[in-house]
């Protein structure tokens, strides 16, 4: 896109230059505790569009949750020098921002917890928090801090990964452009390269339905919100 290239020709170059396109790692099965509260309902059902509503994991429209001023959450694993790593990220789903993160070696509701307090000291609070229904994210102090500001808890049906298609694309693309962590030779080299992946992700990667960066995207819409230009922010 900012080269001007059509998809054929740039294939056709990636082709010619030899370059592989890594496939995402195997799914994680994670030990589940059971959670402190009860899922809510699905806060962000109303704005999605089904083709089929028997299978709804088939041609599920996405686009019309975009304006349910929504954070979606969710972890995945890292294997690193024979033991799991376990990242947490909160994902503003109308600008594609990872506008919160945390690693850790366990998948705890602290982990979650912690992840969300960083998106939150950054960003202003969102209308929908959402989620699966894991333990990690069923807890009281999530219900509690929601309560305080707001936000309304909102999770996915049981099985349903399509439900929280965002948080699983994003990670899906993350992890393959971070690829293998072998290659760092302690776990502060491991955190960094995260941290660098993410703020290439944020500000510096355009995303396709954006045409734009996501941290661009946000600020064209923060100007348009407040109706000024980016000199005047700037």
């Amino acid at each position: 896109m900012e080269l001007g290239w059509s998809e054929k020709k740039t294939r056709r170059i990636r082709n010619l230059a030899g370059i592989k396109i890594p496939t995402a790692s195997k799914k994680h099965k994670y030990r589940r505790n059971k959670p402190e509260i009860d899922a809510p309902v699905n806060a962000l059902r109303p704005y999605a569009v089904f083709k089929n509503l028997d299978r709804p994991q088939d041609g599920m429209d996405y686009s019309g949750m975009v304006n349910a001023e929504a954070w979606v959450q969710d972890f995945s694993f890292l294997k690193f020098s024979g033991c799991f790593l376990y990242l947490a990220v909160v994902l503003d789903i109308k600008t594609r921002q990872a506008v919160g993160w945390r690693l850790g070696t366990n998948h705890s509701s602290e982990l979650t917890y912690t992840a969300l307090l960083d998106a939150l000291s950054k960003h202003n609070q969102p209308a929908i928090l959402h989620s699966d229904q894991g333990s990690e994210y069923l807890s009281y102090k999530h219900q509690l801090l929601c309560d305080k500001l707001e936000i309304q808890l909102s999770c996915s049906d049981k099985s349903s990964p399509w439900q929280n298609g965002f948080m699983e694309r994003w990670f899906n693309t993350f992890k393959t452009e971070l690829g293998s962590i072998t290659r760092f030779k302690d776990l502060a080299e491991v955190h960094e390269a995260i941290a660098l992946q993410i703020h290439y992700y944020n500000t510096k990667r355009i995303h396709l339905s954006l045409k734009t960066t996501p941290a661009n995207y946000a600020k064209q819409l923060y100007l348009s919100k407040h109706n000024v230009s980016g000199q005047a922010v700037a």
